[in-house]
C-alpha cells in the first residue's frame, strides 16, 4: 500500500510485527477489528539502521493488513517505549514486555554500543563483538567484580551495584563454593563462532584471579600457572578452521577447577572463607575424527598439523627426516592453509608457543618427539594410495611403495607387516581362522580408520597427561586428599540444524535436549522462588517439558535402542533403521516422517524447532570399530603412544587401571552390544556429565554470534533469534512469564495508568502506600477484564503481575485517553498564546523608553570593562618584560654551565692526542735507528765471513800447487778441513739468528705501525668531534645574528606603537569630547524627566546615574591628559631601550662565544 502515516503515532500503539527475512521489525498500530488490523511499518535505510526508535530515523512508511492469529494470544508484542526511545535495560527481566522481540533490539541496542553482556535473570548473554573490548577485561575490572560480589557484604542482590558481565558468573560460583560450600558449574553454549571458547577462558582466568583473595596481588603459583596454561593446549590439538569460525572447537569438554577450602566455623557474612584453586580435571566428548581424513576446501583439518609442518626445518629434522621442507599442500589430508592467523600469530609462532605449553606438562625431549611422531604419522597416512592388485579390483594393494616405505621407518612396523594390516581382514569362525583380501576402496577407508583411531587415541593420551599435571591429587601440596571442591565449566557444541544433518549432529542435538532439561528445570526453580518471594500462588505456572523427546532418543524402542541392534545384526544397514525407527515410534509425537521424505530420511521436533536428519552412513559412524589386524600391527610400533594406548579410552591416569584389553570376539549379550558403540558410549558419558551437573549449583552463559560476516557491531535479526531459540532463552522467558506475561513494578505502574481514572479538575489521590494505590487503580481500570471473579492481575510485594492481555488493554485504554486529555491541553496552550500577543502589543509602546536607558547602562557596562581590561593589559606588558630579561641572564648562565665541561674535556682530550703523536714520533725513530744498526751488524758479519772463506780458498790453492808437499802433509790437510766445515757450520748458525732477529725486529716494527694506525683514527675521531664544536660555536653566533636582527624588528615595532599611540590618543579625545555632548543630553533629559514625570523614585535614580556619568567622564580625562604628559616626558628614555637590549643581546652573544 501506499505512504499514510508519518509514524507520529502515540507510544502505547508501537508494536512489533514479524517478518520472513527480518525476524522482528518495529511498527505502529493504526487500527484493529478483531482478528485484522493495519499497521504502519517504517521503512529504513538497511538492517542495521532498524532500531525500536519510534520511526526517527526510516526514510519512509509503509501500510500493511495484518492477521493476528499467528500471534500468541492474538495480540501484537508490544515496543518497550518511554518518551519516544527504547527502554535499554541491564537486565531483561526488568522489561514491562518481555518477549522475543524485546530481547532482540535489546540486545542489537546493547550491541551496537560495544556492550556484549546483558542479563535475563540468572543467565547472562554474550554477544560476540568481533573486536577485543580490553577496557572490560583489565585486572582493575576483574578486582572491581570480586570486590563487588564476593568480598564485600551487601543487602540484596549485589549484581545490581555492576553492569552486566561474565565475570559476575565466574565471581558468584567462587562465592558459592567458598561461602555455602556447595560445588558449582558454569554452562556455556552457542553455537561456533559465537566465543564459547573465549568466554571459559575468560572464566578461568578471573577464577584463578579471585582466588587470591582481596589482599594478595602477587603472581599465581606453579599450579594455578599450569590450570590456565595448560587449557590452550587442548585448542591446539581439538580446534579448526570451519566456514563460521577460525578457531572452532570441535569436541566438547568439561573442566573442573579442583578447590582447597578452609574448613571452619564462619558465619555467613562475617569473611569469606580462604578458598585457593588446588588443581583441575578435565573431560572430553565427541571430538570430530572425520575432519582428520577429509574437510571442506574453504575450511581446515586440525591446527597441531599446520603448526608441525610451520616449523623449522630443523625442528622438523628432530620430529622425522621426511618432513624437511614439507608444506601443508604437500601432505593430503591437510591441504593449502593459505595466509593462516589465528590471534595474531602464524602456524610457526603457535607450534612454539604449543611446545611451550607441553613443557609445563613435563612433555620435552623424547617424550615431545613421541607425541610429535604420532601426528606425524597420521598425516603420512594420508600419503598412501590404493589400487587393484595385478589387476584384480577384488584384491586391493599400496601402489605407493616410497610412501609406505617412509611410513614404516617413521611408525617403526615393517613395510610388509603394515601393507597386510591394510589390505586384508582376518575372519574368526568357530574353530577357523582365515584372511580376506579387500578391495582398493575397503583398504582405502581401513587406512583413514587407522588415521582416525591413532589421533582420537593421542587426543586422549594428551588429556591424559595435561590431567596428571594438573589435578590436585598428585600435583597440590598441603591439601586435604580426595575432599576438593570444584567448579566446573562445560564447553560444549550448541544445537545443530544444517541443510543436511548426519549422525554427529544427532548426537550433538541429543546432548542439547539432555542439557536443555536441566536448564527448564532449573529456570522453573528460579520462578518458583520469584513467585515464592512475592507472595504469588504456583498454580498458574505452565512449561513444555522435552521428555517426549529424549524418550524417542533414548528411550527402550527409542532411536538409540534401534540403531544399535541394526550394528550388531549381521546385514544392518541405514535404511532399514529407519524403517524400523519410523515403524516402532509411529504413536510418537516427535518423530517426523512423512511421504515428501527419502527412504532415509526421518525428522524429530526438538525443543529449538524441527530438525531433518539424514541416516546414510549411521551404522558405520555408530561402530567406529578399529580392524583386528590393524591393532596387533599398531603394537609392534616402536612408538610409545601407538603401541601402548590405541584401546586406552579412559582420561584420567591409572583410572580403573592401564589400557583396555580388546575382546577375542563378538560377545552376543544385550548391554555388551550397546557398549560396543560410539551412541552408547557417548550416552554414558553424558548421563556421567549429567549427573555431576545435577550435583552443582548451575550457572548458564549464552554466547551469540551477532552476523555471519564477523563484523564488529552489525547485528543480524534472523541468525541472531534463531539461536536464542537454540539456546533456550526465549524458552526460559516463556516459562517465566508463563502465568504472568507483563509485569511493571508498583511505582511505575502508578505512574503510567494513573490517567485512566482521574477525573476531571480533581487532582489524583495520593497514596502513601504504593501497592495500596496499584490495587485501587487496576482494580477500577482492569475490571471488564475480570472473568468468573478471577483479576487480570496480581500485586506482589515490589512488582504487579498482569495476566494474558492485560496490559494491552490498558495501553489501548491509554492510548484513548490521550485524545481526552489533549483538548485540555490545547484549550490552556491556545488561552496561553492570546494572552502573550496581548501582554506583546502592551510592551511595544514601551519600548522608545527603554531603549535610550538601555543604552545608557550598557555604554556604563562598557566603560567599567574597558578601564578592566586597560589595567590587565598594562600588568601583562610589565611582567612580559621582566620574563624576558630573566630567560636571557637564564640562557646566558645555563649555556656557559653546559658547554664549559665539554670545552674542557675537548681541550683535555686534544692534549691528550698531541702527546701521543710525539710518543709515536720518537717510537718511529727508535725503530729505524734499531733497524740501521742490525742491518750494520749482518753485513759486517756478511764480510767477515766472506773474508775468511777467500783466506781459506787461497790457501786450499797454495796446498793444491804443491802434490808432494799435500800428500806428506795429508794428515794436516784433513785436520783443517775439518776445522773449516766447522767454522762454514758456525758462520751459518750465526746467519739464522740474525735472520731470526731480523725477522722479530720486522714483526715488533708491524704492531708499531698497527698501533700508529690506531693512534691516527683516534686522532681523526678527535679531530671530528673538534669540528662539530666548532660547527655548533658557528651555528650560535648565527643564532647571534638573528638576535640582534630581532631588536631591529622590535625598534620599528616600537615607532609603530608609538603612531598608535597618538591616534588613540586623539580617538579618547573625540571620545571625551562627545561624552560632554552626551552630557548635555543628558542634563536635558533629566530636566525634561524632572518636569513632567511623577515617579519621585524614577526622577531621583535617572537624576544620580547622570552625576555618576559625569563624574566618571571627568575623572577619565583627566587621567589621560596625565598620561599624555607623562608620556611625552618619558619619550626620551624609551628611545633609549633599543640601544640598551642591543647591548644585553651583544653581552649574550659574547659570553656563549667565550664558553666555546
Amino acid at each position: 500500500m501506499g505512504k499514510k502515516d508519518n509514524g507520529e503515532g502515540a507510544t502505547s500503539g508501537m508494536i512489533y510485527v514479524f517478518d520472513k527475512e527480518l525476524a522482528w521489525v518495529p511498527a505502529r498500530l493504526v487500527s484493529q477489528d478483531g482478528d485484522n488490523a493495519v499497521v504502519s511499518i517504517p521503512t529504513y535505510a538497511d538492517e542495521a539502521a532498524i532500531l525500536t526508535d519510534g520511526g526517527k530515523g526510516a526514510k519512509s512508511w509503509r501500510e500493511e493488513k495484518i492477521s493476528l492469529k499467528n500471534y500468541p494470544g492474538k495480540q501484537f508484542p508490544l515496543q518497550n517505549i518511554k518518551g519516544g526511545k527504547l527502554v535499554e535495560v541491564q537486565d531483561m527481566v526488568d522489561l514491562p514486555f518481555l518477549h522475543e522481540a524485546a530481547i532482540l533490539f535489546n540486545l542489537k541496542a546493547r550491541h551496537i554500543k560495544a556492550l556484549p553482556y546483558t542479563r535475563t535473570g540468572d543467565i547472562v548473554i554474550a554477544v560476540n563483538p568481533y573486536q577485543w573490548l580490553t577496557d572490560i577485561y583489565t585486572e582493575k575490572v576483574q578486582l572491581k567484580y570480586a570486590q563487588k560480589l564476593v568480598w564485600e557484604h551487601s543487602e540484596g542482590d549485589a549484581r545490581r551495584g555492576v553492569e552486566p558481565h561474565v565475570y559476575e558468573t565466574s565471581a558468584l560460583s567462587y562465592k558459592g563454593l567458598a561461602v555455602d560450600g556447595m560445588n558449582q558449574s558454569i554452562l556455556v553454549s552457542g553455537e561456533s563462532g559465537a566465543g564459547k571458547t573465549e568466554t571459559v577462558k575468560i572464566c578461568m582466568n578471573h577464577i584463578a584471579s579471585v582466588q587470591r583473595g582481596p589482599k594478595d596481588a602477587g603472581g599465581a603459583n606453579k599450579v594455578v600457572q599450569r590450570v590456565v596454561e595448560s587449557n590452550p593446549l587442548l585448542e591446539a590439538f581439538g580446534n579448526a578452521k570451519t566456514r563460521r569460525n577460525d578457531n572452532s572447537s570441535r569436541f566438547g569438554k568439561y573442566i573442573q577447577l579442583q578447590f582447597d577450602r578452609e574448613e571452619g566455623g564462619l558465619a555467613v557474612g562475617e569473611r569469606v572463607p580462604s578458598t585457593k584453586l588446588a588443581g583441575s580435571k578435565c573431560e572430553v566428548y565427541l571430538l570430530e575424527k572425520s575432519r582428520i581424513v577429509g574437510h571442506e576446501a574453504a575450511e581446515g583439518t586440525f591446527h597441531i598439523f599446520y603448526q608441525i609442518c610451520a616449523a623449522k626445518d630443523s625442528d622438523k629434522a628432530q620430529i622425522w627426516s621426511g618432513l624437511k621442507g614439507m608444506m601443508p599442500r604437500n601432505f593430503k589430508y591437510v591441504g593449502d592453509a593459505g595466509n593462516r592467523k589465528i590471534d595474531g600469530h602464524s602456524d610457526g609462532d603457535h607450534y612454539y608457543l604449543t611446545c611451550e605449553a607441553l613443557a609445563l606438562i613435563d612433555i620435552k625431549g623424547e617424550k615431545l618427539m613421541t607425541l610429535m611422531r604420532a601426528i606425524t604419522t597420521v598425516m603420512q597416512l594420508g600419503q598412501l594410495g590404493f589400487g587393484p592388485r595385478f589387476g584384480d579390483a577384488e584384491k586391493g594393494s599400496i601402489n605407493t611403495k616410497n610412501e609406505l616405505s617412509d611410513l614404516a621407518d617413521l611408525i617403526g612396523i615393517p613395510d610388509k607387516d603394515l601393507e597386510l594390516a591394510m589390505t586384508e581382514r582376518t575372519m574368526i569362525t568357530r574353530g577357523e581362522t582365515f584372511k580376506v583380501p579387500l578391495k582398493p576402496d575397503d583398504a582405502k577407508d581401513a587406512c583413514d580408520a587407522f588415521a582416525k583411531e591413532i589421533y582420537a587415541k593421542t587426543f586422549l593420551w594428551l588429556v591424559r597427561e595435561i590431567n596428571a599435571a594438573t589435578c590436585a591429587e598428585d600435583n597440590y601440596e598441603g591439601g586435604r586428599g580426595a575432599d576438593y571442591g570444584t567448579i566446573g565449566l562445560l564447553d560444549i557444541f550448541g544445537f545443530e540444524s544444517f541443510p543436511v544433518n548426519g549422525f554427529e549432529q544427532l548426537c550433538i542435538n541429543y546432548a542439547n535436549e539432555k542439557l536443555q532439561q536441566k536448564f527448564t528445570r532449573d529456570i522453573f526453580q528460579t520462578v518458583q522462588e520469584e513467585y515464592k518471594f512475592e507472595g504469588i500462588a504456583l498454580d498458574d505456572i505452565r512449561f513444555d517439558d522435552n521428555s517426549d523427546v529424549l524418550d524417542l532418543i533414548e528411550g527402550r524402542g527409542g532411536l538409540l535402542a534401534m540403531l544399535n541392534e541394526e550394528c550388531v545384526r549381521p546385514k544392518g544397514n541405514d535404511k532399514e533403521f529407519v524403517h524400523k525407527a519410523a515403524n516402532g515410534n509411529k504413536t510418537s509425537q516427535c518423530l517426523i516422517k512423512d511421504r515428501l521424505m527419502g527412504p532415509m530420511d526421518f525428522g524429530i521436533h526438538h525443543y529449538a524447532g524441527k530438525v531433518v536428519y539424514f541416516a546414510d552412513g549411521f551404522i558405520t559412524r555408530n561402530q567406529d570399530t578399529l580392524p583386528l589386524d590393524l591393532k596387533n600391527a599398531a603394537k609392534k610400533s616402536s612408538n610409545e603412544i601407538i603401541a601402548q594406548h590405541l584401546e586406552n579410552e579412559k582420561m584420567m591416569k591409572g583410572a580403573g587401571g592401564g589400557p583396555a584389553v580388546a575382546s577375542s570376539g563378538p560377545r552376543r549379550g544385550k548391554s555388551n552390544i550397546a557398549a560396543d558403540t560410539v551412541w552408547t558410549k557417548f550416552r554414558t558419558q553424558l548421563n556421567s556429565l549429567m549427573k555431576m551437573l545435577n550435583e552443582t549449583q548451575s550457572r548458564y552463559v549464552r554466547c551469540v554470534k551477532p552476523n555471519g560476516l564477523k563484523k564488529p557491531l552489525v547485528m543480524q535479526h534472523m541468525m541472531t533469534v534463531e539461536q536464542l531459540r537454540c539456546a533456550g532463552v526465549v524458552a526460559a522467558v516463556t516459562i517465566s512469564r508463563s502465568a504472568f506475561p507483563n509485569r511493571l513494578d508498583h511505582r511505575s505502574c502508578l505512574e503510567r495508568f494513573k490517567m485512566l481514572v482521574k477525573k476531571k479538575g480533581k487532582k489524583t489521590e495520593d497514596y502513601s502506600d504504593a501497592k495500596e494505590g496499584v490495587v485501587a487503580l487496576l482494580s477500577k481500570a482492569l475490571k471488564p477484564m475480570a472473568k468468573d471473579g478471577v483479576q487480570a492481575f496480581v500485586v506482589g510485594k515490589t512488582r504487579v503481575y498482569f495476566r494474558l492481555g492485560a496490559l494491552e488493554f490498558l495501553e489501548n485504554e491509554r492510548m484513548k485517553g490521550w485524545d481526552k486529555w489533549a483538548l485540555d491541553i490545547q484549550r490552556v496552550t491556545r488561552g496561553w498564546l492570546v494572552r502573550r500577543k496581548n501582554s506583546g502589543r502592551r510592551m511595544k509602546k514601551k519600548a522608545p523608553s527603554a531603549i535610550v536607558i538601555q543604552c545608557w547602562f550598557r555604554m556604563f557596562l562598557a566603560k567599567r570593562d574597558l578601564k578592566r581590561r586597560k589595567k590587565l593589559k598594562k600588568l601583562k606588558k610589565k611582567q612580559d618584560k621582566k620574563k624576558n630579561k630573566a630567560a636571557m641572564k637564564i640562557q646566558a648562565y645555563v649555556r656557559t654551565f653546559l658547554w664549559r665541561p665539554k670545552f674542557m674535556e675537548l681541550l683535555k682530550e686534544k692534549r691528550e692526542k698531541d702527546g701521543l703523536k710525539n710518543k709515536i714520533k720518537s717510537l718511529e725513530d727508535a725503530v729505524r735507528d734499531a733497524e740501521k744498526a742490525r742491518a750494520k751488524e749482518v753485513e759486517e758479519a756478511r764480510a767477515r765471513a766472506e773474508a775468511e772463506m777467500e783466506e781459506y780458498r787461497i790457501k786450499v790453492k797454495e796446498e793444491l800447487a804443491n802434490d808432494k808437499e799435500k800428500q806428506k802433509k795429508s794428515a794436516q790437510q784433513q785436520t783443517l778441513i775439518d776445522e773449516s766445515g766447522k767454522i762454514i757450520e758456525y758462520l751459518r748458525k750465526e746467519n739464522m739468528k740474525l735472520r731470526n732477529q731480523n725477522e722479530t725486529m720486522r714483526k715488533d716494527f708491524k704492531a708499531l705501525k698497527e698501533n700508529n694506525s690506531r693512534l691516527m683514527e683516534a686522532n681523526a675521531s678527535a679531530s671530528n668531534s673538534f669540528t662539530a664544536l666548532n660547527d655548533h660555536a658557528k651555528q650560535l653566533n648565527v643564532t647571534n645574528a638573528k638576535l640582534i636582527r630581532n631588536v631591529e624588528a622590535y625598534k620599528t615595532q616600537l615607532e609603530k606603537l608609538k603612531d598608535d599611540l597618538k591616534t588613540r590618543q586623539a580617538y579618547y579625545l573625540a571620545e571625551a569630547e562627545a561624552r560632554l555632548a552626551y552630557q548635555k543630553t543628558m542634563a536635558q533629559i533629566v530636566g525634561a524627566i524632572q518636569d513632567k514625570c511623577r515617579d519621585a523614585q524614577l526622577v531621583e535614580d535617572v537624576v544620580i546615574m547622570a552625576l555618576e556619568c559625569e563624574a566618571e567622564a571627568k575623572s577619565e580625562r583627566a587621567a589621560l591628559e596625565a598620561a599624555s604628559s607623562k608620556n611625552k616626558k618619558s619619550s626620551s628614555s624609551k628611545a633609549a631601550a633599543p640601544s640598551v637590549a642591543k647591548t644585553e643581546v651583544s653581552n649574550d652573544s659574547d659570553s656563549d662565544s667565550d664558553s666555546d
